[in-house]
């Protein structure tokens, strides 16, 4: 299973649950060792914003460890 597959799969029972509160995240790009996620409808600089970073690189670090560079594009 490819790279992009593994984590769709992942993120599928959360995005229904984000999109309930109004946010969203969606894979931009994965090139080499990083993946580049879009998150909107988060707080900017908020707690809950940090946490939901954090566990989305959980999720990555568990499902694709050979992606070690995590960014976000708000």
């Amino acid at each position: 299973m490819e790279i992009r597959e593994r984590l769709e799969t992942r993120l599928a029972h959360l995005k229904p649950i984000l999109e309930e509160g109004g946010k969203s995240i969606e894979i931009l790009s994965i090139e080499g060792n990083k993946v580049t996620f879009a998150v909107k409808g988060f707080c900017s600089g908020c707690g809950c914003t940090s946490s939901y970073k954090e566990g989305l690189q959980d999720l990555v670090q568990e499902t694709c460890p050979e992606l070690t560079e995590i960014c976000f594009v708000e």
